[in-house]
């Protein structure tokens, strides 16, 4: 019988990396806030911890992933959607793996090392100014592409929920499931 939901495994990875990535973005807003010192340090060191955890809950989410169970597509979806859900998807995970490489390589380029909280520092091993702002500018487009991408996935999500009425928001929130089929 196919499956009608996501495994808690990959429900659980997906919650947590979607509130990390949220918050890494939200550290990422606050930075250029803070005046120069101790408070922008930690809240650099913040979101490069943050980033860090996204990398590496990737792993373990792509395995979850890759050993199921995983949905197949809504009934009457057609192939177009289809598609466009599985991009959608693919894209997510390339993000969700470049974003936090370029922001190890940018902190490699820095003027400085970067402080993680006191807990370790990113040697600044090829500090250079241009690579610093090409990689720098890397990672800002970057996390506006992975932005965009989980409003498309989120907008999508709601589409379902809301237009269609059918389970697709229930795969990984399951107390969303409807008592009786959509008509």
């Amino acid at each position: 019988m196919p499956t009608t939901r996501f495994s808690t495994a990959n429900i659980i990875l997906h919650w947590t990396m979607a509130l990390a990535i949220a918050a890494a973005w939200i550290l990422a807003q606050v930075i250029d806030l803070v005046p120069r010192g101790p408070g922008r340090t930690a809240v650099l060191g913040s979101h490069v911890l943050v980033g860090l955890a996204v990398l590496a809950l990737l792993l373990p989410r792509l395995l979850a992933r890759l050993r199921g169970p995983v949905p197949g597509p809504v009934p009457g979806t057609s192939a177009w959607e289809t598609r466009l859900a599985a991009a959608t998807h693919v894209l997510l995970y390339v993000l969700m793996l470049a974003q936090p490489v370029t922001g190890i390589a940018f902190a490699l380029v820095r003027r400085s090392p970067t402080d993680v909280l006191g807990l370790f520092a990113i040697p600044n091993l090829f500090a250079d100014d241009t690579l610093r702002r090409l990689l720098g500018e890397t990672h800002e487009l970057l996390a506006n592409l992975l932005l965009a991408t989980v409003a498309l996935h989120v907008a999508a999500t709601l589409f379902h929920f809301f237009i269609r009425r059918d389970d697709v928001a229930a795969r990984m929130i399951p107390v969303l499931v409807r008592d009786e089929p959509a008509s």
